[in-house]
Parts: C-alpha cells; sequence; structure tokens
C-alpha cells in the first residue's frame, strides 16, 4: 500500500468527525452498490456540505435520506457495524477527492473462528445486505410502477430471509417462573408482530432495558415459537424493520424449496 493511501486512512481514523449518508427508511446508513465494481459502499464525507451535493440526485428520486455525523468515539462501533451489514467498500470524500477503501483495510474485521460454535455470534450479513437494498428502494416515495427493480430485489432478500436463522426475544425468567413472556409490536392499526433479529446489534437497540434473552430461532420453524396474538413476525425493528405475515411461511419455504421440520 502506498503512502499517500496510508496516510488517508490514518486521517479516517483519526478525524474528529465525519458524516454518513443515512437512510431514514432502513435506520441505517445509505448504501449504494457500484455500477461498475458491484462493491456494497458506504460513503463517508469530511464534510457535510460535500454529503449535500452526493445526496440531491438521491433525494430527487424520492429516498428518504439524510446526513448524520459520526464522532471519532464511535467510528470503531459505526466500522464494525458495516461488517453486519454487508459492507465491503467505505468511500472517503475529502472536497474534490474520493478515494475507495475496503473496509478492513481501515478496521479489522471480527474473528470468532477461535470459539465454539455454539458460542459464536449470529450474524446475517447478506440478509441485512439484501433487506436493506429492498427497503430503500420499497420505501422511495414514487410509484411502485417506478421501482422497476423492486422485484429482483425481492427475491434477493426473500432467498436470504428463508435460510436464515434469527434470534427471538423472550423474557428473563425469575426463579420459580413457569410462563415465559415473549415481547411483541403493534402497529399503527393495533396489529400484533412478534420481533425478530438478524444479529446482537439489532437485538441490543430492542433490548435496551436489558428485559429479554435471545434464543436463535431458524427460519422454517418461526411458526412454532409465533405467540397466538402476533399476525407475523418484523424483522429487525430498529432496522430496516421488514414484516413476514404468518401466512407467508409456508409459501416462502415452498419458493425456495426448503423443507420444514417435523413438529
Amino acid at each position: 500500500m502506498d503512502k499517500v493511501r496510508l496516510d488517508t486512512i490514518k486521517k479516517i481514523q483519526q478525524m474528529e468527525a465525519f458524516y454518513v449518508l443515512f437512510s431514514r427508511g432502513t435506520n441505517n446508513p445509505f448504501i449504494i452498490c457500484d455500477p461498475e465494481t458491484y462493491n456494497d459502499q458506504v460513503w463517508v464525507f469530511e464534510d457535510s456540505k460535500d454529503l449535500e451535493e452526493k445526496a440531491k440526485p438521491y433525494m430527487e428520486t424520492k429516498n428518504p435520506v439524510a446526513s448524520i455525523k459520526v464522532e471519532n468515539k464511535s467510528f470503531l462501533n459505526f466500522y464494525s457495524t458495516l461488517f453486519t451489514l454487508g459492507v465491503n467498500e467505505v468511500v472517503f470524500v475529502e472536497k474534490d477527492k474520493t478515494t475507495p477503501f475496503d473496509l478492513e483495510e481501515i478496521v479489522k474485521k471480527p474473528d470468532f473462528s477461535q470459539l465454539p460454535e455454539n458460542q459464536r455470534p449470529l450474524f446475517n450479513p447478506q440478509l441485512q445486505l439484501t433487506g436493506i437494498y429492498f427497503m430503500q428502494e420499497f420505501r422511495r416515495g414514487v410509484d411502485m410502477s417506478e421501482k422497476t427493480s423492486i422485484n429482483e430485489l425481492e427475491e434477493e432478500m426473500a432467498a436470504n430471509l428463508v435460510k436464515s436463522k434469527f434470534l427471538v426475544a423472550v423474557e428473563k425468567q425469575e426463579e420459580g417462573q413457569e410462563n415465559v413472556q415473549v415481547p411483541y409490536i403493534k402497529n399503527k392499526n393495533g396489529d400484533v408482530f412478534q420481533p425478530i433479529f438478524t444479529d446482537p446489534g439489532e437485538f441490543a437497540k430492542f433490548n435496551k432495558e436489558k428485559k429479554f434473552k435471545a434464543v436463535v430461532v431458524e427460519f422454517k420453524n418461526l411458526d412454532k415459537i409465533l405467540i397466538p396474538l402476533a399476525k407475523g413476525v418484523v424483522v429487525n425493528p430498529q432496522g430496516f424493520n421488514l414484516i413476514v405475515m404468518s401466512e407467508q411461511f409456508e409459501n416462502l419455504l415452498k419458493r425456495f424449496g426448503i423443507q420444514k421440520e417435523d413438529k
């Protein structure tokens, strides 16, 4: 790696703060698929005015985007989260200069390979990535007829959804307590959905008061743990917030040729 590139990485790591294009549609950094390299990028800006210029074409196509400021103390958490989102490239913008970096050039990817398999944290970067791309397009403020790539994005997201395992929240039991309490979420219409999570970071956003513990459940077994009140599940309610109705479970499994386990 040449000195200029090393100096730029050092600058990125030592800045007081930087600015990131953020999607209000997914509650995550706005992810861009480079049309030439197909790298999955997040853009980082030294100056908020440069971000505003980058955001204009996305705002013109009704993407609900905004600018967020990331302080130096939060850099490590920010970059670590990008790994869980399936992002592999960070594009750094300083005035007229734009430099793409592999995410692992900036921060080391966490390695859990030395842990026993049953102790490794659960991550679903491909589901996060395809879910974010789908929701970025789905939540654009235009007519569905203008969302020409929506079917392809849904196909990729759904293929990852049915293959995934999830963290399901259950209330921590007191000594002698027999019934297990499971949290649920109501939408504006009063419909009930059971929250499930792709990874510990998404679970932590929901479990701020640490009332719950997480159990791992495969998508094909979600119907077995769904509470009677629930009309379905909501994946990452503080993230891309994807609702899957219970009547869709079986159709999705059949669509991708996945067999349910016998009860």
